[in-house]
């Protein structure tokens, strides 16, 4: 991948594919590790909320640096493992405890009322208002 040979170079389309691809393949194994536990809906909850937060940091950068955030899937991803970092530790062996709400609420987003359903609904407001912001944007071309 050099200057001196532009067609050996990823395009910024299939960079994006490749990046979903990572994104989506990463989710998949976190998802896959709530299995032995039976509990894949506490995926969906860590998922949904730690995803919102990011959702809602992005759009507060992108409005700031006037532009989209860079590897805008990265930051969801981060979040959610954020969100669910107590799960990890409770596989080691450490109990859940109250304190564990410092990882974006991971004990109590469990008793919203509506559950993942709430979430979700926040996890679209999130996302609308991140598209909300980039939507103001010139696009590349127009630069």
């Amino acid at each position: 991948m050099t200057a001196a040979n532009p067609a050996v170079q990823p395009t910024p389309a299939l960079r994006v594919c490749l990046w979903c691809v990572v994104a989506v393949l990463a989710e998949v194994g976190l998802y896959a590790s709530y299995r032995g536990h039976d509990a894949r809906f506490h995926w969906f909850t860590h998922f949904f909320v730690g995803a919102a937060a990011a959702l809602v940091v992005m759009a507060a950068v992108a409005a700031r640096i006037r532009r989209p955030v860079p590897l805008p899937l990265v930051w969801p991803f981060l979040a959610h493992v954020m969100a669910m970092f107590p799960d990890f530790l409770f596989a080691g062996g450490v109990a859940h405890e109250p304190w564990m709400d410092l990882f974006l609420g991971h004990i109590s987003t469990h008793f919203m009322p509506g559950r993942n359903l709430t979430w979700f609904v926040v996890f679209l407001l999130a996302l609308a208002a991140y598209l909300a912001v980039v939507a103001r944007f010139p696009a590349a071309d127009d630069r």
